[in-house]
């Protein structure tokens, strides 16, 4: 286990390393090729190391070597991980990809963009990979290392797995939580004797009076809640088709004409009309009556502008919207877009 995990540590921090710093020196495929060359002297060293001790009829501990140089690379890769963040290598979002949609944002974009944000929470947490790294270069200090490191290698793998982060950053973020793993593993007895809870010393009845009171006003609290889904039925965008203003029928030719073109309906009763782009559009609160009857008042650009009063009547590709704002007389097909 030893032998495996200084491979993949040392060939993964290697690699990754080598491909952002090395390229002016070596070949990219060179360094590639050097990686796997120390996670296979990983997996073979174990082997070297089982012969020998066969041969020689005496236990051979070179555990503490590995140990020493898994904790090495380890370091050497959340130190360089924090350097990134405060010289601003790391989280890069280009100018234009920020001005776009929120909703047009890959995983991998709304992460770095919202790390980027705040520059004093990077740097903090730029801090703490360097100060773990520290900490994991020495035995003594190694255990309170890996419990600084591992939520935010947790943390950061479980980011990288449900934002749909590159594979190759999933398995680089796999294989240090494997060695943070390890290192918590070789440290089990001190661990166990830190969380051990002597059974006999605990009341039960107690404790199962907190989990009542716990789980009893809990779920007090969230009866009371009014859900901000209130038409379950209606939330969701909509692309508007057949736009009549005044019976005469608007459609865009170019993406520049200012044409109805989206409605949302949202949390909150919440509702959003934009026109062809996300800077011009009308947002505000709807009331939505049994009858279908429905009114839009608006408070961005101005809350002073005339409110929508019309209809929405369900239809069978969506619904059927009609009527009158700012003076004119609308009429529309709502259809929901899945995107």
């Amino acid at each position: 286990m030893a032998s495996l995990i200084t491979g993949l540590t040392t060939g993964a921090v290697f690699r990754r390393l080598g491909s952002k710093y090395l390229v002016h020196y070596l070949p990219l495929d060179v360094i590639f090729i050097l990686a796997y060359l120390f996670l296979l002297s990983g997996i073979a060293f174990a082997f070297v190391w089982h012969y020998s001790e066969k041969r020689k009829k005496v236990n051979l501990d070179y555990k503490h070597g590995l140990v020493q140089l898994i904790a090495f690379a380890l370091a050497l890769d959340l130190t360089m991980f924090g350097f990134q963040k405060l010289l601003g290598f790391q989280m890069i979002v280009p100018l234009g990809l920020l001005d776009t949609p929120f909703s047009s944002f890959s995983g991998e974009d709304l992460v770095w963009a919202f790390f980027k944000h705040s520059y004093a929470f990077t740097s903090v947490v730029a801090f703490m990979q360097m100060a773990s790294a520290i900490l994991l270069l020495f035995p003594k200090t190694r255990l309170f290392g890996s419990l600084i490191a591992l939520p935010m290698l947790v943390f950061i793998w479980l980011m990288d797995f449900f934002y749909q982060m590159p594979t190759g950053v999933l398995l680089h973020g796999s294989i240090l939580l494997t060695a943070i793993f390890y290192f918590l593993w070789l440290y089990r007895k001190r661990l166990l004797s830190i969380c051990w809870i002597n059974v006999s010393s605990v009341n039960f009845h107690y404790t199962w009076l907190w989990i009542l009171l716990l789980m009893g006003i809990s779920a007090f609290c969230l009866i009371n809640r009014r859900h901000p889904d209130l038409h379950p039925q209606l939330t969701g965008k909509y692309a508007v088709a057949d736009l009549k203003i005044e019976g005469l029928s608007q459609k865009a030719k170019y993406s520049t004409d200012s044409v109805l073109t989206f409605v949302y309906f949202d949390l909150d009763d919440d509702v959003v009309l934009r026109w062809n782009d996300h800077r011009r559009q009308r947002i505000g609160r709807y009331r939505l009556s049994n009858q279908g009857r429905i009114t839009m008042k608006w408070r961005y650009p101005d809350n002073k502008l005339p409110a929508f009063e019309g209809q929405l009547i369900g239809v069978k590709d969506g619904f059927q919207l009609k009527g009158r704002m700012d003076t004119s007389n609308y009429e529309m097909l709502l259809i929901r877009d899945e995107k």
